[in-house]
C-alpha cells in the first residue's frame, strides 16, 4: 500500500475510489466502508484508497496508526492518503472538494453521519454534486449503533466482549515491560509491568487476557489498578503470564483482553490476596479458550 501525506499527493493518472474518516477502531462501520471502496475500484478500474487522519483531537485511539495502516492494506486499499486534523480543520467545503478533485477523485464512500470542512459545514449533498457518493448506514449491534465514541465508552467499562463485537476482531493493546516493585514477584504471582503504548483508558479490575510475545500466545491475568492491598494509589497495568519464566524487561506485550474476572479489591491481609489470584487463575485457566 502507498502511503502519501496530503501534501505529496500528485495528480494521479488512475481515478480514485475513496473512503474518507478517521477510521478510528476500524470498527464494523468503517470496514463497510473499505469493502464498498475495494468494490467500487474494481467495477470502475479505480484504485481504492483511503483518506484519513493520523493525529485529531480525542481522549485516546482506539488503535494504533500503525494497526490502522495494516487493517487498511489487509482489506484491499492500495493507496492511503493522511494528514492531521489541524492541517486542514479550517478549510471551507469548498477546499476540500477542489482538493479531491485536484487527486482525481472519481468515487466517495463515507458514513450516512459525514460532515466535513470548517465547523462541520459540508454536507454529502456538497459532494454529490461533483463526484459518485456512495452512503454506508451506520451498522446497530444489539440495539447500539457502532461508532468510535461508544466503542471508547465500553473500553473505559471494560466491557471486551462488546467492544469485540463492535470492533469485528479481538481489541488488543500494546505496551512496554518497564521494571515494577517485585510485589507479585514475592508473592508466588510474577509480574510483567506495563506502559501503555498509547493513552488508552481501561476500566480498573482483573481481566482474562491473551499475551502475545514474539508470535506466541500465553493465557495471562491482566491487573489494572492501584493495588489497594498495599495502599498504592499509583495506577498500575501488570499481567500475570500462565506457564512463563523468561525474562522480558524492554520488551514488546500485545495484550487481548477477554473478559472482567472482578473489581480491585482492598484485601485484609497477604494470604487473602493470594487466595483471591489462585481463584483468578484458576478461572482463566478453566474458561479462556483459543482461539478466542
Amino acid at each position: 500500500m502507498e502511503i502519501k501525506h496530503f501534501s505529496d499527493v500528485d495528480i494521479t493518472g488512475k481515478g480514485l475510489s475513496i473512503g474518507i474518516g478517521k477510521f478510528d477502531g476500524v470498527h464494523l462501520g468503517h470496514k463497510k466502508i473499505i469493502e464498498e471502496v475495494v468494490k467500487k475500484a474494481k467495477s470502475k478500474r479505480l484504485v481504492p484508497s483511503i483518506f484519513t487522519f493520523k493525529h485529531f483531537p480525542v481522549e485516546f485511539y482506539i488503535t494504533s496508526w500503525e494497526e490502522k495502516l495494516s487493517i487498511f492494506e489487509n482489506s484491499g486499499i492500495e493507496f492511503c492518503v493522511w494528514c492531521d486534523y489541524e492541517e486542514i480543520s479550517f478549510w471551507q467545503p469548498f477546499e476540500f472538494i477542489e482538493y479531491l478533485k485536484c487527486i482525481n477523485v472519481q468515487t466517495i464512500v463515507i458514513g450516512d453521519g459525514f460532515k466535513f470542512g470548517a465547523h462541520r459545514s459540508g454536507k454529502i449533498d456538497d459532494l454529490k454534486r461533483e463526484f459518485d457518493v456512495f452512503v454506508i448506514n451506520s451498522v446497530k449491534i444489539d440495539g447500539d449503533f457502532v461508532n468510535s465514541t461508544k466503542i471508547r465508552e465500553l473500553l473505559k467499562e471494560g466491557d471486551f466482549q462488546k467492544v469485540n463485537k463492535f470492533l469485528g476482531r479481538n481489541f488488543s493493546f500494546k505496551g512496554k515491560v518497564i521494571t515494577g516493585n517485585s510485589r507479585g514477584k514475592n508473592l508466588g504471582f510474577p509480574t510483567a509491568n506495563l506502559s501503555f503504548l498509547n493513552n488508552i483508558k481501561i476500566k480498573e479490575g482483573v481481566y482474562s487476557c491473551w499475551v502475545k510475545f514474539l508470535d506466541n500466545f500465553y493465557k495471562g491475568a491482566l491487573s489494572i489498578g492501584n493495588c489497594p492491598t498495599f495502599g498504592s494509589e499509583e495506577i498500575k497495568v501488570e499481567v500475570h503470564i500462565l506457564n512463563f519464566d523468561k525474562i522480558i524487561y524492554g520488551e514488546i506485550l500485545e495484550i487481548y483482553p477477554v473478559f472482567r474476572i472482578r473489581d480491585q479489591k482492598k484485601f485484609e491481609n497477604i494470604g487473602e490476596l493470594k487466595e483471591a489470584i489462585k481463584k483468578d487463575i484458576k478461572i482463566i485457566e478453566e474458561n479462556l479458550t483459543y482461539p478466542f
